[in-house]
């Protein structure tokens, strides 16, 4: 026995394990391991040495696949059920385990201590002398700190130099049936497998060791969806499918730009040249329309045509379907190479895309491009997207409010459309003009007619579940003038998806959409929110809408848009089209998506002293707030702060402390004011001497909120009431 049960980290306490269990993001939140591990280490230094072991010989994660779990049940304990996850995880634990290196015949550590201290002749025994027997390696103080707080009614007492553990007589038959039970119940079994030992701190096993029912409602252990994971596996033996899948593909980065020197007209086809691969194994690739097959099912693709750039001209062609997926060595004349087609384009787009094949299954992965500030087009050149996009990532609910006409809808488009992806020939954004009949969630999420037998869709709902389908593509709802009707009555259950990440419930018992049997239109019974879906309401306040409750506001970013004269007036000379805006690179709207899943997840990058700042700020407008009835709470403080780190990532070395901390309180703060002057009189007047003053060690001003003050007093004083919107 030489082996060392436990990582020489730290002790196995009630604290360490909250702090370990902090180190991951917010629960809620869907990650790759990947991310998960690296956020980890980000987050507490030396994680992936010894924290890590600790973590997973705490039962906290697993990482044995290409996913990450962790048990989410931890989350929903108080500090005496975490406690009790301790003296549970100990009396069940085993080692060596998978994280523990030795080949030493692994053994129920607790289960063996009380054996030893019952076979004695006055129930006590040496604690050194019971790890030279039994372990022989290091970590002694630290398995001992553990013996003397989990082991109980195993006591320790000091008698002399040695520690001594022993079980009072009053509790040997205690112990005795406590022994019999784990090893009933908690088997060691396979003592390699890590998914085994993570399995073995479940939810379920810690009410079956305490003999308590389990509660319905706690989750555990579920897989943490690689939401943004690009590796997509391509259905390689369905050798047709995979290369439509492929082709679309490069077609949709460029339109087969990077390849236009190796396509060359071939009688009635177009080829792709293949001299370097030894052969012409792509040599009827695309059929012309002059070509037999053009419209023949039977040999090509007939729902898509593709435009070919070949010989300074544009051939409208389709996809041939007769592929095989042999090795190039042995395609004969009988079909199109599968394998050619990779190599081509592996050679061809090695800077964007990857294929490769990985236990006997093939793979695509999306090379991401980082999503940049700088390479916006310059529509997006002003203060008012900057922040739009910035509320994007910290949050995926915006409201932009402004006059009728100044650009709301446009600018919300235009990032759409700059983010734009093909979703089976679908795009990844929608404009919903809102009604002033929407009054009940149906006109969103549809409803179940029972005298068709059928659910009645939206397309709001085909496209959250479009989003749903894809990922790792984010996808953009635009509510158009969401307050025609109260948005209470039709977008609370959105409201509260967003905050829980619960499920909405649409029906109780499966139906198909419409009459089709197709699986892929088959309605589920809830819906999750997904994590792509970025949602924004465009806002006009006048005689015939509705204002927002603080409930929605508190629950989103309000950004103001009042235009420059200047931009206006460019529409004059046409200076520019503001309609007109290029995709973005391929990459970087996932990109995007990934910058918010961080965000959200808890990266932020923002100096420590600048966020005790923010901290010292907020600290000292809050007590005025809460005066009046307006104070803010955790939800707000955790978006502000995804706010900064949002900004941060976005503004580099531009990045500024005042102009961010103004963009929060005018859009975070100031919404939820309102009332007249002896509600809050007194409460504008204070915040424009705190946005005068700036913010840490600035004397800057805040001009965006020392502005809105300025109107909303304004308005004060001639209606004696006043509003932020």
């Amino acid at each position: 026995m030489s082996f060392t049960p436990f990582a020489r980290y730290r002790n196995f306490t009630l604290a360490n394990l909250k702090s370990l269990l902090e180190v991951y993001p917010d629960m809620a939140g869907s990650i790759s391991w990947d991310f998960a591990k690296d956020l980890a280490e980000e987050r507490l230094k030396g994680y992936k040495r010894t924290a890590y072991q600790q973590a997973c010989q705490l039962g906290l994660e697993d990482r044995s696949t290409n996913s990450f779990k962790v048990h989410n049940y931890l989350y929903t304990f108080d500090d005496n059920n975490l406690t009790r996850y301790l003296v549970f995880w100990f009396k069940t634990y085993y080692a060596p385990n998978p994280y523990v290196k030795s080949d030493d015949e692994a053994f129920l550590l607790y289960c063996r201590l009380c054996e030893d201290i019952l076979q004695s002749e006055n129930h006590s025994v040496s604690f050194e002398k019971f790890v030279e027997k039994n372990i022989g390696g290091k970590s002694d103080d630290i398995l001992l700190n553990v013996i003397k707080a989990f082991a109980a009614p195993v006591k320790y007492k000091k008698v002399g130099n040695d520690d001594i553990l022993y079980v009072s007589d009053e509790d040997v038959t205690a112990v005795e049936s406590e022994m019999a039970f784990i090893k009933t119940n908690f088997p060691i079994g396979e003592t390699k497998s890590e998914r085994d030992f993570f399995e073995r701190f479940s939810y379920q096993n810690f009410c079956k060791f305490y003999n308590e029912p389990e509660d319905p409602l706690v989750k555990d252990g579920e897989e943490l969806e690689n939401v943004y994971d690009t590796r997509i596996e391509l259905p390689f033996k369905q050798c047709k499918k995979c290369a439509q899948q492929l082709v679309d593909c490069i077609y949709g980065i460029d339109k087969f730009k990077r390849i236009s020197s190796l396509l060359k007209i071939n009688d009635k086809n177009i080829k792709i040249v293949t001299d370097d691969l030894g052969g012409n194994y792509l040599r009827y690739i695309f059929p012309r329309t002059s070509s037999d097959s053009y419209n023949d099912e039977s040999r090509v693709f007939l729902e898509k045509e593709y435009e070919i750039p070949v010989d300074d001209s544009l051939e409208t062609c389709r996809l041939s379907n007769q592929w095989v997926s042999t090795e190039l060595n042995e395609a004969t004349s009988s079909g199109l190479s599968l394998i050619a087609l990779i190599s081509i384009i592996n050679a061809n787009y090695s800077d964007v895309i990857k294929i490769y094949e990985e236990d006997g299954k093939w793979y695509l992965d999306i090379l991401m491009r980082e999503f940049k500030l700088e390479e916006l087009p310059n529509c997006f050149d002003s203060d008012f997207a900057q922040r739009y996009i910035s509320s994007l990532i910290a949050k995926p609910f915006v409201i932009l409010t402004g006059n009728s006409g100044t650009g709301k809808t446009r600018i919300a488009k235009q990032i759409s459309q700059y983010l734009e992806k093909d979703v089976d020939g679908k795009r990844n954004w929608l404009i919903v003009p809102v009604g002033a009949d929407w009054t009940d969630n149906t006109k969103m999420l549809g409803f179940y007619n029972p005298l068709e037998e059928r659910y009645v869709s939206t397309p709001t709902l085909d496209f959250i579940l479009q989003a749903s389908e894809n990922v790792s593509i984010p996808h953009f709802l635009i509510l158009d003038e969401m307050n025609l009707s109260h948005v209470e009555r039709y977008f609370s259950d959105f409201l509260s998806a967003m905050e829980s990440d619960e499920e909405i419930p649409l029906y109780k018992k499966p139906v198909q959409k419409g009459d089709t049997e197709d699986s892929k239109d088959v309605i589920p019974e809830k819906i999750r929110l997904p994590k792509n879906l970025f949602v924004t309401g465009t806002v006009n306040i006048d005689e015939t809408t509705y204002m927002f409750s603080p409930k929605v506001l508190d629950r989103s970013n309000v950004v103001e848009f009042k235009p420059k004269k200047d931009d206006v007036l460019k529409l004059m000379t046409g200076a520019t089209d503001v309609n007109k805006v290029e995709t973005a690179d391929f990459g970087v709207a996932e990109g995007f998506a990934v910058l918010a899943s961080e965000i959200r997840n808890g990266v932020c990058n923002v100096d420590a002293d600048v966020l005790d700042q923010i901290k010292l700020f907020l600290d000292g407008i809050y007590d005025e707030l809460q005066e009046s009835g307006f104070e803010f709470a955790y939800r707000t403080v955790k978006e502000i702060r995804q706010y900064f780190a949002a900004a941060c990532e976005l503004q580099k070395e531009g990045f500024s402390l005042t102009r961010t901390m103004d963009e929060q309180i005018v859009q975070k703060i100031l919404p939820k004011i309102y009332g007249d002057r002896k509600q809050i009189g007194e409460l504008l007047n204070t915040l424009e001497t705190k946005c005068k003053n700036g913010v840490g060690e600035s004397s800057e001003e805040m001009t965006l909120s020392l502005k809105k003050i300025e109107q909303m007093k304004k308005r004060l004083d001639k209606y004696q009431y006043a509003s932020f919107m």
